[in-house]
């Protein structure tokens, strides 16, 4: 099983954040070839990566499950800990390179719904005068492909790993609107807010608390808000 978690975190750091869909077409093939025992559940999964986090975390690393509402998925996040906006990028992009990456974390992470739209990810005044529009559509592209953004329906939002890895700083710098869920302590964005206080919780959080209890972990009031959303199947 140690060779198979190693070659795991290696996959994790390849593909910087994955879906449970990804981690079983990762380990389907690894647990085949070295005879063990595949992890299949939600639970025996997080269990597993669990036993890797043991042995990463000395090293500057862990692997986080983070809840993404915005694509209705939960994804397990390679992170470097106690990252800033300074040191997540590559060490290989220049000065103005990783100025623009600060500047559009900074642009999204200000807007109350946190994304932007694709045009204002171009804007003059996100870059300097040496990158051009084509470079940075690559480097969009690129750390789009880390998880640190998404783009979804012609805007740029924050990404998983964004909120995995830079938690600290964005609940720091933009406290008025990017908050953590009372329930699990993660980030919680676009989901779903008590109708009294207007507190937003994970909604998978606040439905296996309302299971024991009726009122608001927040303001204690009777909790009213509906748990389906709108667009879900009845």
């Amino acid at each position: 099983m140690d060779l198979v978690k190693r070659s795991f975190i290696r996959a994790c750091k390849n593909h910087s954040y994955l879906s449970f869909q990804m981690i079983s077409q990762i380990l389907t093939p690894l647990c085949e070839t070295h005879k063990v025992r595949q992890p299949t559940s939600k639970e025996a999964i997080k269990a597993f990566v669990g036993e890797i986090n043991d042995s990463i975390n000395n090293l500057g690393q862990s692997l986080v499950f983070v809840k993404y509402n915005i694509a209705s998925e939960e994804y397990l996040v390679y992170s470097k800990t106690d990252a800033t906006p300074d040191t997540v990028v590559n060490t290989g992009l220049t000065a103005e390179e990783c100025q623009y990456f600060s500047k559009l974390l900074d642009r999204i992470a200000s807007q109350e719904d946190c994304c932007i739209p694709w045009n204002a990810a171009y804007n003059e005044n996100m870059h300097s005068k040496s990158l051009h529009k084509g470079h940075m559509q690559q480097l969009l592209k690129k750390w789009c492909n880390m998880g640190y953004f998404q783009e979804i329906d012609d805007s740029f939002y924050l990404g998983p790993r964004s909120l995995v890895e830079l938690s600290f700083y964005l609940s720091s710098n933009y406290s008025e609107h990017i908050k953590n869920c009372t329930l699990c302590k993660g980030l919680v964005m676009w989901d779903i807010r008590c109708s009294s206080c207007q507190i937003q919780f994970h909604r998978e959080c606040i439905h296996k608390y309302l299971q024991k209890r009726d009122i608001c972990p927040s303001c204690s009031n009777l909790w009213t808000t509906p748990l389906r959303r709108s667009t879900d199947a009845s």
